[in-house]
């Protein structure tokens, strides 16, 4: 009865060690397509965090006191009060 029990024994490793191999394709697979999705979300990451740069550099140059100044004058023909024109008001409580 151990002769007929061998070879059955023989195939239901056989068929394990062929299921194990496929496991670790698949998971190896899966692993690089998991690594590339991950350098590529590091790229991604990579130029987002350079065009938030860019945008603090253009929204500093845009805010800047200067330019504010100057597009007052220009586009609405403001200026600085002289000191003669400046009224202080105190307010009694």
């Amino acid at each position: 009865m151990r002769a007929i029990a061998s070879p059955l024994r023989i195939a239901i490793i056989w068929v394990l060690v062929v299921v194990s191999a496929l496991a670790v394709a698949l998971v190896s697979h899966l692993s690089r397509q998991q690594y590339a999705q991950l350098g590529m979300m590091e790229r991604e990451a990579n130029q987002m965090n350079a065009d938030y740069g860019r945008y603090l550099l253009e929204q500093s140059a845009w805010g800047s006191l200067q330019r504010i100044e100057n597009m007052a004058a220009q586009k609405l023909d403001m200026r600085s009060p002289e000191p003669e024109e400046i009224l202080i008001v105190k307010r009694n409580r």
